[in-house]
């Protein structure tokens, strides 16, 4: 009786492990028809989440880094479309950022006119059409390479983004700025807890503005790049990078993390098996992360 009872317990321990990993939510890709034999990355959604904007590369014929768009047209994605408003057959233009509104469009370029090699723009919406993008004001631009520019507060009053301007730690540093009384203040670096003198990009925040979701290549991860967290005490202090293990990241390079708009969904890019091309959107339920600190 007593080994009978010992093999039942077994058998349910075994039971549940089994049960427990084919739940294990995986990244899902986005799908041959968004996702290409080159590099598609960086997605930015309107608010109902049914238009994406992203990075697309050698698309409709084309060859060069553009902005293309894409809708859901009956539960499917359509077939991107290069925008020709605010994206050049000469230079880069990567990593759009659309504002809840859907009125203002920022990207990196390497156009000139700006401040240095590569600057933030942004384009107005005007009539239905993006307006030729301007070179963005105040201390987020520099001399230097400024891009992977988030927002995040009710009016999108604190702004992170990835600079290699002097004053980091390493090639691509986090920097920070905010709004008081109408007026972006000088940049500041985030500091040694998350950069170090590797390169640290993308730093995506969490709805509630604790949380950071920051692309690294330090030491110590899965791959070429991984995606890591960072959550902020009590005090304002932000704690130590910590990768957000095998959920996300694979032996490839994993980086830019995006939300739905909704923030039910994590999006990012991936080099991982299984994909089309150089670069891929894949996504995940937020919930499989988001009580990761």
């Amino acid at each position: 009786m007593k080994r009978t009872s010992i093999f039942c317990g077994i058998y349910i321990l075994i039971l549940c492990s089994s049960t427990s990993a084919a739940k294990r939510e995986i990244p899902e890709n986005l799908g041959g028809v968004v996702n290409s034999g080159a590099r598609d990355a960086e997605p930015t959604f309107t608010q109902d989440g049914q238009t994406m904007y992203f990075n697309c590369v050698d698309r409709n014929g084309e060859k060069g880094y553009d902005i293309c768009i894409s809708s859901r047209v009956d539960s499917e994605w359509s077939e991107p479309e290069i925008v020709w408003e605010v994206s050049t057959r000469k230079y880069l233009e990567v990593e759009p950022l659309l504002s809840p509104d859907g009125r203002q469009l920022y990207i990196m370029s390497d156009r000139p006119g700006g401040k240095g090699g590569m600057d933030i723009w942004v384009s107005e919406l005007i009539d239905g059409r993006w307006a030729e993008p301007k070179n963005l004001d105040g201390p987020i631009n520099s001399a230097y390479a400024d891009h992977c520019l988030y927002f995040v507060g009710s009016n999108w009053e604190i702004a992170y983004w990835t600079s290699t301007r002097p004053g980091g730690f390493g090639g691509n540093d986090i920097w920070t700025s905010q709004i008081i009384d109408g007026v972006w203040q000088e940049a500041v670096n985030l500091g040694p807890a998350i950069n170090s003198a590797a390169d640290e990009h993308h730093s995506l925040p969490s709805p509630d503005g604790n949380t950071l979701y920051i692309t690294s290549n330090r030491e110590g991860g899965y791959g070429g790049e991984d995606i890591y967290i960072t959550s902020r005490s009590k005090n304002g202090a932000w704690g130590e990078l910590k990768n957000l293990g095998d959920a996300v990241n694979s032996g490839k390079y994993d980086r830019c993390p995006a939300f739905s708009p909704d923030f039910a969904t994590f999006f990012f890019d991936s080099e991982r098996t299984g994909g089309y091309g150089n670069k891929d959107i894949w996504s995940l339920p937020y919930s499989v992360i988001k009580d990761i600190k």
